[in-house]
């Protein structure tokens, strides 16, 4: 299915090229890309520093048909001016207008590998640029929910793989995209480096002006800085390109796609270069946000599309860390975004976290965390760590955040996030050693003692006396006490009743979230091998034999399933540890017990 829904995908971006190229271009602003010839030459536009617009020149050295995607065509031009004698095509430029005779032909976009010996760049032709105006804003965005961004964020690491990858010494790839990153650590930008590079971005380590911090006038035309915010206040984090061409309101920008994404929603500010960075492998400049003009609304092959009577929204994010140092709070606003809101929020965390425990060995983390959304209760979820990595802790707190905002059923609106931390200088972990049971023959309505030993982190064994009833309705047979860490539990429950994942609404999924049990609790349950069901994500336990055959039979295909057996009872112990492990006993219940 996803296969031929990137097919469909394909076929629509051919259909619009070729209604596009067959519009007539207005012969007093733009130049055709059937009219291009080598040897022309004209102008470009950008901003190599500051906020003012330069000129740079371009000859033309050919077309190419067929690149990138069918029926795209892409000018090559040698460019030469001011800071690109020395800098060559700088990250940065992508969007940056060129005109022949004073005409319009397009937007430099492209570059040709790394390490050119002269500054040639590709220019994506302006009729396949305007094209992008006519798509409506109601079109679904192809492979939104397939977006493995927060994916490669928590993922695998680029250490072992081939860095020579990034040379890309023949291919023709779209200008990277500079990515200024401020309050990050050095070791947060070693970690999302790989990342961005995999999505066609530069992250450079820099300071970072919010577009709600500063009252710099600019104008707003061909050749200024364009940025996009997904992160502002205490963090900052942007992305920057040029602007192309203005229509009233609408503004085009890039020459390329951001992520290629069909329908987005991104806040769009116009910006000033701080720095320019020249490089042999890829120079850059820095983009810096001046104020908000709008909201990116398309991302396109050929380019992004800004709105300017469009608002953008952010999610405000508070961080408070509690430690020996005192307390330390963090206020940003991180883009309400179903694309990248996660990945940022996962960043801010991991930064966080990273800068708290540089300079201690063993310690623990507790966690208090709120989240508002609209239309639903608040979110409150505690949590306990200890010895664990960083990245592990943010990808803990995010992962539900993830969920949630890339929910199937709806789209979230996100009110507010609160992240409460605190840190002790210890590592608190403790596992289950042992477990005992008085009795192994039991009655309904009578009980068992456990005693539960487990053994902290460099410290003696200590133990744990608890009782477990056994409920009056509970059958007769073999039944089994399961005692483990919360995680255990939670993997459990996956394999035991594997259709109660499948729901069928976000307040399912909050309310699934919401019972997750923290780290330092170990969990005791009592289970019997009595085939259940769940239907529609909810668990119905123990039901007559006749029941089960009538769910079955039912025609609802994936909306209900078996259980692997019943869990009669839950509790919970809580600790001061971080518990892990787990321990199983067999019991009997037998009405003739005495």
């Amino acid at each position: 299915m996803k296969y031929k829904t990137v097919l469909l995908y394909i076929l629509v971006l051919q259909f619009l090229c070729s209604v596009v190229m067959a519009m007539e271009l207005d012969p007093n602003k733009f130049m055709s890309v059937d009219q291009i010839k080598p040897g022309m030459k004209g102008i470009g536009k950008t901003v190599f520093s500051g906020t003012k617009v330069e000129e740079f020149q371009i000859e033309v050295i050919g077309v190419d048909r067929n690149v990138i995607l069918p029926k795209s065509d892409l000018i090559w031009v040698l460019c030469s001016g001011g800071p690109i004698d020395e800098a060559g095509v700088i990250s940065g430029m992508s969007g940056s207008p060129v005109y022949i005779d004073g005409k319009l032909i397009g937007a430099i976009a492209y570059r040709a590998g790394s390490f050119a010996k002269r500054p040639i760049a590709g220019v994506t032709p302006i009729e396949q640029m305007l094209g992008i105006i006519g798509k409506s804003e109601k079109e679904e965005s192809i492979g939104q929910m397939d977006l493995p961004e927060f994916d490669i964020l928590i993922g695998k690491s680029e250490n072992d793989q081939n860095n020579t990858q990034d040379l890309d010494l023949l291919s023709i790839k779209p200008i990277q995209m500079p990515i200024i990153m401020g309050g990050f650590s050095q070791k947060t930008m070693e970690y999302i480096t790989p990342m961005l590079k995999r999505l066609n971005m530069t992250p450079i380590q820099g300071g970072g002006t919010s577009a709600y911090q500063s009252n710099e006038d600019v104008k707003i035309e061909p050749g200024s800085v364009a940025v996009i915010e997904f992160v502002r206040g205490d963090y900052n984090v942007s992305g920057s390109g040029t602007i192309t061409y203005v229509d009233g309101d609408k503004i085009l920008a890039f020459g390329h796609p951001l992520s290629g994404l069909g329908k987005i929603s991104l806040p769009m500010s116009v910006g000033r270069i701080s720095l320019l960075i020249p490089s042999m492998l890829a120079s850059t400049k820095q983009g810096l946000p001046i104020k908000t003009i709008g909201t990116l609304v398309q991302d396109d092959q050929y380019g992004i599309l800004v709105d300017v009577n469009k608002q953008p929204s952010f999610i405000p994010m508070k961080i408070r860390i509690k430690s020996i140092n005192g307390v330390q709070e963090y206020n940003f606003e991180v883009v309400k975004s179903r694309l990248f809101s996660s990945s940022y929020i996962y960043l801010t965390v991991l930064d966080t976290i990273t800068n708290a425990t540089k300079s201690t060995g063993d310690y623990t983390i507790k966690s208090h965390s709120e989240v508002n959304i609209k239309g639903y209760p608040k979110l409150i979820k505690d949590n306990v760590f200890s010895g664990m990595d960083p990245s592990v802790v943010a990808t803990q707190f995010t992962m539900p955040i993830f969920q949630i905002i890339r929910n199937r059923f709806e789209e979230v609106d996100i009110e507010n996030i609160t992240l409460d931390i605190t840190f002790e200088e210890k590592q608190t972990s403790a596992t289950i050693d042992d477990v005992r049971i008085n009795k192994t023959t039991v009655k309904p309505g009578d009980s068992v003692m456990l005693t539960i030993s487990i053994t902290p982190y460099m410290q003696e064994t200590i133990t744990k006396q608890v009782e477990v009833a056994i409920p009056k309705d509970m059958p007769e047979g073999r039944a089994l006490l399961r005692i483990s860490d919360a995680s255990t539990t939670t993997s459990w429950d996956r394999t035991r009743a594997p259709m109660r994942s499948r729901v069928t609404d976000l307040g399912q999924i909050i309310k699934q979230i919401q019972e997750e049990e923290s780290n330092n609790n170990i969990m005791i349950d009592l289970f019997y091998p009595k085939v259940g069901v769940t239907v529609r994500g909810e668990e119905l336990p123990a039901l007559p034999l006749t029941a089960l055959n009538i769910i079955s039979s039912t025609k609802q295909v994936g909306t209900s399933g078996p259980t692997l057996g019943t869990i009669f009872s839950r509790q919970k112990v809580q600790t001061d540890y971080v518990i892990s492990g787990s321990a199983s006993l067999q019991i009997v219940i037998d009405r003739e017990a005495p």
